[in-house]
């Protein structure tokens, strides 16, 4: 259902603890593959390995990666992802909602909290339809995920 890009611009053990993040999603077929986009380096031959995650090799800014990673992409929907950043432990509940009741509209996640740290905070990523995302021009630029969710008019999603 949902393939999940990560650029590799963190180390590898940001990458893994993600990954980690992501398994119960992926055994309850939520995740349907994840997608690392970026330069190898050391430990992330083993890490992609181990985890059965794609990769393809891509260079330039978050949206260069993102884009290179969504070539890949089989599933219905991306979902983009900052690694640095992580997920809170109850991501799938709102993820879940969305894809059921959201009318395939793109969903800008967002950090739960007060109205100026959900203003003011990076996104956590951007859940969009892969149709959608190639439809409108994709992932560019320094600050993809927020550029697109802008084209799409996406909904924000707290977590």
């Amino acid at each position: 259902m949902i393939s999940v890009i990560l650029p590799a611009v963190t180390p590898v053990h940001a990458l893994a603890q993600i990954l980690a993040q992501l398994v119960p999603a992926a055994v309850d077929g939520l995740v349907k593959e994840v997608v690392i986009a970026g330069a190898a380096e050391p430990g992330l031959d083993a890490l992609i390995d181990d985890s059965g995650a794609r990769f393809v090799t891509a260079s330039g800014d978050r949206g260069a990666l993102l884009a290179a990673g969504a070539t890949l992409a089989r599933g219905d929907w991306i979902l983009a992802l900052d690694p640095a950043r992580g997920v809170p432990e109850a991501w799938r509940g709102p993820v879940e909602a969305h894809l059921a009741g959201g009318a395939g509209a793109a969903a800008l996640l967002v950090p739960a909290g007060g109205f100026l740290a959900r203003l003011t905070a990076p996104p956590l990523g951007l859940l969009v339809r892969r149709l959608d995302y190639a439809a409108t021009g994709g992932f560019a630029g320094s600050t993809p995920e927020k550029a697109l969710a802008g084209r799409l008019k996406a909904r924000r999603l707290r977590l």
